[in-house]
């Protein structure tokens, strides 16, 4: 009989939560296997991986951002040098005012030390070519970026092959076997295996009694022979210009069906929602139309952790539409808890939820 071929840690998914979190076990010299189907409308291939601290109508910092950032500034420099390919793109974004609510807001915040690093200078109608003379203006976000994520994911991938430690594969979780002491899968073993493949989580019979909250999101490419402005457009949606004319309109939220079917209507959605600021786009040309599942969470924080009763099962997910920021950080504090059983993140560990679906 020919021996199973052994290494530490089966990654189910290579996502970019898979795909960081191989790494950066990879670099520490510990042995891994990803596998992953290679689906083109993946959560993590779909998105626009934009990075922005502040967000929602209330302009709320995201908690802990300012580790979250030099985490994410730190490993993507890393994976730029090793690759010899800039992934982090560091721009400019401005968000326009919606309604007096939201300017309100803006006069609050500007007055919180806390926020200073984030929020910049407001701007008014004649400041932008693209906003009408009745509009409220704006301001200025800082530390935002767009980390090109399906360039990233590509360079990964192809690492990981060249490592011999990925396999393209649809997994069948029916053919995993899990004794005390190992995960088995074909000719393989694992000490651990831990799963990464975003909001499939919902159906592993390990751990689908984690609230996850998968949301669904479109987003069209566009190209257009008219200029485009040169920082990240914030208008209740958001434009993210590229090179050549082309740009990214985002992003719809689906919460039913979860089909991964594009939907015209979300398409027009957004589409209506930009001809106020830049009308020339009725005119653009529609290269893609991508759509992906975000695995939300019902208290917006990751899921991270052992299963509380089969050992050798781990999850590292739920990462929503905030994986670019959330991810690199999240990934080391997990690998030290996978090597040198530090403890997890408070906010993010599944013990959070063990209580009320099992008994110790």
């Amino acid at each position: 009989m020919t021996p199973k071929k052994k290494v530490e840690f089966l990654i189910i998914g290579q996502g970019l939560a898979g795909s960081l979190l191989g790494w950066r076990l990879i670099q520490q010299g510990h042995s891994v296997l990803l596998l992953d189907p290679c689906l083109t409308h993946t959560a993590s291939r779909t998105a626009a991986g934009l990075i922005n601290p502040v967000t929602g109508k209330r302009l709320v910092k995201t908690d802990h951002v300012e580790q979250y950032l030099t985490a994410a500034k730190e490993l993507y420099a890393e994976l730029a040098n090793f690759f010899g390919l800039t992934f982090l793109h560091e721009r400019e974004q401005v968000r326009l005012f919606q309604s007096e609510a939201e300017l309100n807001q803006w006069n609050k915040r500007k007055n919180q030390a806390e926020y200073a690093p984030f929020l910049a200078e407001r701007f008014n109608a004649k400041d932008k070519k693209y906003l009408k003379e009745t509009s409220l203006g704006g301001f200025k976000q800082q530390q935002c970026a767009y980390l090109d994520t399906v360039a990233l994911l590509d360079h990964l991938r192809d690492f990981f092959l060249h490592q011999g430690c990925f396999i393209k594969a649809q997994i069948d979780l029916s053919e995993l076997n899990i004794s005390s002491s190992s995960v088995e899968w074909h000719d393989h073993t694992a000490d651990k295996i831990i799963f990464c493949d975003g909001y499939h989580l919902q159906y592993n019979p390990w751990f689908s009694w984690l609230p996850l909250q998968p949301v669904q999101g479109d987003i069209l490419t566009l190209k257009t022979d008219h200029p485009l402005p040169n920082e990240i457009v914030q208008f209740g949606k958001w434009l993210l210009p590229l090179a050549n004319g082309q740009l990214k309109l985002g992003a719809s939220w689906q919460w039913q069906p979860l089909d991964e079917q594009p939907n015209e209507k979300a398409a027009l959605e957004l589409l209506d929602a930009c001809y106020p600021y830049f009308p020339h786009l009725r005119q653009a040309q529609r290269l893609e139309h991508n759509v992906g599942i975000r695995p939300g969470t019902r208290d917006k924080q990751p899921f991270l952790g052992q299963h509380p009763e089969q050992s050798k099962l781990l999850v590292f997910n739920g990462f929503g539409s905030k994986g670019s920021l959330l991810i690199p950080w999240h990934a080391e504090r997990f690998l030290r808890y996978l090597t040198h059983a530090e403890p997890l993140p408070t906010s993010a560990d599944i013990n959070r939820y063990t209580h009320d679906y099992f008994t110790r």
